[in-house]
């Protein structure tokens, strides 16, 4: 509502000076009850302040040195987390290399199944266990070398163990 009221900068006073309606003259209260821009100017002024009071008490600020410490923080975790890119893709590039040699290796000696299932049995049989019953069991068998494949997987379960060490660390 447009217009003016003479006691309108009154009321703005007193409320900026953080008097409250209830410390008024009778007679001013009244007034304020009675005219509508008197009215709306100490609703405008109480919203105003109180959105003042709550807005200053939720932007605390922290100390200046916290401020500094999580920047540095953010940047050095950042600097860290792009430099593990490329070691966590190589990592991962390790351990698919591991796993295709172990199913290549398994698909290679698929038709040797029963012949190592036949010797592990012969093995076991043996009264004392030595890795020399072992190799010589293993050299006595035709047509593939124990000692290779023997190798071969002890070298690939190491490689994935220390592939699965460094991509969980």
């Amino acid at each position: 509502m447009l217009g003016h009221c003479a006691r309108e900068e009154e009321v703005t006073k007193l409320m900026r000076s953080g008097c409250w309606t209830e410390a008024w003259e009778p007679e001013l209260r009244e007034h304020v009850t009675s005219c509508n821009l008197c009215m709306q100017t100490v609703v405008l002024k109480s919203a105003l302040q109180t959105a003042l009071v709550q807005s200053k008490a939720e932007a605390r600020l922290e100390a200046p040195g916290v401020l500094w410490w999580r920047a540095q923080l953010r940047r050095r975790n950042a600097a860290i987390e792009q430099l593990n890119r490329p070691l966590a893709r190589a990592q991962r590039f390790a351990l698919l290399i591991n796993l295709l040699a172990v199913v290549a290796l398994l698909a290679s000696q698929w038709r040797h199944v029963s012949r190592l299932t036949a010797w592990l049995l012969q093995v076991a049989d043996a009264p004392i266990f030595h890795p020399g019953i072992l190799w010589a069991t293993a050299a006595q068998q035709p047509g593939w070398n124990l000692i290779v494949l023997i190798l071969c997987g002890t070298t690939v379960v190491i490689l994935c163990g220390i592939t699965v060490y460094l991509a969980t660390e």
